[in-house]
């Protein structure tokens, strides 16, 4: 072997590490905008799952574990999404708009004291120092709303609340926290109100991708 090839077999073997070192896996347990099931079979790479992890250069796996129709209560569906996904490096919880549809006073009491259940489940499988990320729910188009049209106003207001909550749950558990409440553009939820388009899941991708790069980063 001449000294280049060893050379250059000594930087391959380097960068490889270096790659390996900053890669991250995360899971995401959410509903179906995190599924993706809302968008056309053609556009299903376009999810904001797949969308941060080309934007993170290989530096971000994203095990998508979203469901349509899932609230908050599927502490069960958590706790064997935990059995499937035994090793990951972070945690990001993104729950809340199928609750925003119970225009009582229990929603979101509710909603948080099921996403605490999940942080101590995963922190109790993981290790009490596991990161996890609470995601404040986005906004929705009041107007495309659709069957839920009437209850249009008290949704959108648990939405706010909801992400508040989340907020202040978070700093509780010393979790990370970000609101894409306001991220989707109203023209990207013309569809039902509730489900971004490929453009607004860009917009959601945009947005959650830096926080994950700045969060992880931070976290070597």
């Amino acid at each position: 072997m001449t000294r280049t090839f060893l050379l250059l077999l000594a930087l391959s073997v380097a960068a490889f590490a270096q790659n390996a070192s900053s890669l991250r896996t995360v899971i995401v347990f959410g509903d179906s905008i995190t599924e993706g099931g809302a968008l056309p079979k053609d556009q299903r790479d376009r999810v904001w799952l797949k969308q941060i992890e080309a934007l993170s250069n290989g530096t971000l796996i994203l095990l998508n574990e979203g469901k349509g129709g899932r609230p908050t209560n599927s502490e069960k569906d958590f706790e064997a999404m935990l059995q499937r996904r035994p090793k990951a490096d972070a945690l990001v919880i993104a729950l809340g708009m199928n609750d925003s549809r119970d225009i009582t006073t229990n929603c979101v009491p509710k909603a948080v004291a099921h996403v605490r259940a999940m942080i101590g489940k995963a922190r109790q499988a993981q290790g009490e120092k596991f990161p996890v990320l609470l995601v404040g729910p986005t906004n929705i188009n009041r107007e495309a709303l659709g069957p839920t049209k009437p209850i249009g106003a008290q949704r959108e207001a648990n939405l706010r609340e909801l992400g508040s909550a989340f907020a202040q749950l978070a700093t509780e558990t010393h979790c990370e926290f970000i609101s894409l409440f306001g991220v989707v553009p109203e023209a990207s939820l013309l569809k039902d109100g509730v489900h971004p388009d490929a453009e607004g899941n860009a917009a959601i991708a945009k947005v959650l991708g830096q926080k994950l790069q700045t969060w992880l980063a931070g976290r070597r």
